[in-house]
């Protein structure tokens, strides 16, 4: 009977030890060093003036290409710029919630896939400048390609389309796309102010919205 028992206590404990390396091998873990930031996106310290939402467009998007400049490591935070209100009544309003997304760049160099689950939120605090978004916890990796970032306005109000973002002219050559859901899926359309402006004779510019992302780089 002991010697039974032994060998039962034996096979339960080999159970129970391989039930808990199953669940060791489940939870993957990423492994962090402390690494070098670098920060990727506009260079600007201040925005030319502000871009927001619109209240007949909820779903309303604005994105900005951030390349990668050749750097690879962890995306550990997102940076978006706060434009201040025009009016001074608008200083005492508290300020709308601001969706901010990160996309892939596709075949065609335009956003692609989504790269987290849902949109994140961000709630200014006020109409201060740089707001910044923890992301670590995605263990997002940086793409070759850089990403698309862009913001979206779901309450945007008619008396108030912000909160704005930060718009600079900083760039010539830097992509600016916008999309609404026109149909099933979202279509994407590039705006070119700078070759409009050629082709009509004016001041060559290009807006650009005022994102950064803060990188772990490897």
């Amino acid at each position: 009977m002991k010697l039974g028992a032994t060998w039962l206590l034996l096979f339960l404990l080999l159970l129970s030890l391989q039930g808990f390396a199953q669940e060791v091998k489940l939870k993957e873990v990423v492994v962090r060093p402390d690494l070098r930031k670098e920060v990727l996106g506009t260079s600007q310290k201040k925005a030319d003036y502000g871009h927001g939402g619109s209240k007949s467009y909820p779903h309303y998007q604005t994105a900005y290409h951030i390349p990668s400049k050749g750097y690879s490591g962890f995306i550990d935070r997102i940076g978006v710029y706060i434009y201040h209100k025009r009016s001074f009544p608008d200083l005492f309003r508290k300020p709308n919630k601001l969706q901010v997304y990160l996309y892939a760049v596709d075949s065609a160099g335009l956003p692609g896939e989504p790269l987290f689950p849902e949109p994140l939120i961000l709630q200014p605090k006020g109409n201060t400048y740089w707001h910044w978004i923890d992301v670590s916890k995605y263990n997002l990796v940086l793409p070759d390609e850089g990403v698309f970032a862009a913001v979206s306005w779901p309450q945007a109000t008619k008396q108030d389309s912000g909160p704005y973002v930060g718009m600079t002219n900083e760039c010539d050559t830097c992509p600016f796309y916008v999309y609404r859901f026109l149909t099933d899926e979202p279509v994407w359309i590039e705006i070119d102010r700078g070759r409009v402006a050629k082709e009509k004779g004016e001041e060559e510019f290009n807006q650009n919205l005022m994102v950064r992302l803060e990188v772990s780089v490897k």
